[in-house]
């Protein structure tokens, strides 16, 4: 692998759309780049001007350029990938995601450490597995271990530990709303431990091949409330609800209002990749009613509503009395469930 930190690497960015205006404006990996040229596969939009600095091109020209790289930014990823290994004869190992690129300084790395220089860039694969320190067993297994696949966003573990930690080694129940590949129904498997019972929803009948001891995979939708009522009622009461599924708005709201009164007092809800409440693609927006985020800011009420006043105080849910407590974090809200009781202070001189 060629050293790309002694001079700018040079790069085909594949991808003309929103990520890669967000990639080129906001992401620190962007002043180490020299791009050589912007290629989309939507003919409409060859010859026209990107960002008022590059044309917009066929991917046809990607063999009459000099390139260390290519980079794609659009979240068709791996058809991109597989059209330019067909189409073009480009070597897999010169095709990059934009996620792939990072300048540590400069990341959102939650309490993962790195063995080394932060202010340089380097392709993912430079640093994973070799170059982690593990600072907990999310991160430890997540790393290092052999298990099947797992997406996350790296700060995700930093956030899981401080608030799961209390239930390593414990008979501790949790629901994860989106199997996927199986790789996390292991991971939770491996930093609860064997008395743990770990329960995932999908809506795909072949992640029950995921199933092992103390494991079960429940098919159906999480837009369903009668059918998440029906998984609670066999396996619950959950100390942990982790909703990782579909990402639409009304999914969420309809799990986190399901779910959430039926989990054990004291345990805790998370709705994961909270990004999409800005996003068009599951029906989010800046701000937009509806979405998971903009409902969930109805929370701060909830755990104020002992202070309001007596005519607006009809207007606030019942579910306000068990909301302990709302943590927000870079697409991830944390919501503690507590029955609070009344608030009182004393005046004390000792």
């Amino acid at each position: 692998m060629e050293n790309i930190h002694k001079n700018r690497m040079k790069i085909v960015l594949f991808g003309a759309g929103e990520n890669a205006k967000r990639f080129l404006r906001y992401s620190p990996v962007a002043k180490w780049l020299e791009i050589v040229g912007v290629v989309d596969n939507n003919a409409a939009k060859w010859g026209d001007k990107f960002e008022q600095v590059y044309t917009v091109e066929s991917p046809n020209v990607i063999s009459s350029r000099e390139w260390n790289r290519i980079v794609v930014t659009p979240y068709t990823f791996h058809q991109i990938k597989e059209q330019l290994v067909q189409e073009y004869g480009i070597h897999s190992d010169k095709i990059l995601n934009f996620m792939d690129l990072i300048v540590p300084a400069d990341s959102n790395l939650g309490s993962v450490r790195l063995d080394c220089d932060y202010n340089r860039c380097y392709e993912i694969g430079e640093l994973v597995p070799d170059k982690i320190l593990p600072q907990n067993r999310l991160e430890e297994f997540y790393f290092k271990h052999s298990h099947r696949i797992v997406s996350k966003w790296w700060h995700y573990f930093d956030i899981y530990h401080t608030f799961f930690q209390k239930y390593i080694g414990s008979d501790v129940k949790i629901l994860e709303i989106g199997v996927c590949k199986g790789g996390s129904l292991q991971m939770w498997k491996d930093y609860f431990g064997k008395q743990a019972i770990i329960v995932g929803i999908d809506i795909e009948e072949n992640c029950k091949a995921f199933e092992e001891e103390n494991v079960h995979v429940c098919i159906g939708s999480q837009g369903d409330s009668d059918f998440l009522s029906q998984v609670e009622a066999e396996w619950g009461p959950f100390d942990i609800v982790l909703d990782d599924g579909s990402h639409m708005m009304d999914h969420q709201i309809i799990t986190f209002e399901t779910l959430f009164p039926r989990l054990n007092d004291g345990g805790v809800y998370i709705c994961e990749d909270c990004h999409s409440s800005y996003s068009a693609r599951y029906g989010g927006g800046y701000r937009q009613s509806g979405t998971f985020i903009e409902y969930s800011k109805n929370f701060v009420d909830y755990v104020n509503s002992q202070f309001v006043n007596l005519e607006e105080k009809k207007n606030i849910p019942a579910v306000a009395e068990i909301v302990k407590a709302c943590h927000y974090y870079d697409s991830m809200v944390v919501v503690e469930k507590k029955q609070r009781g009344y608030s009182f202070s004393t005046e004390s001189s000792c």
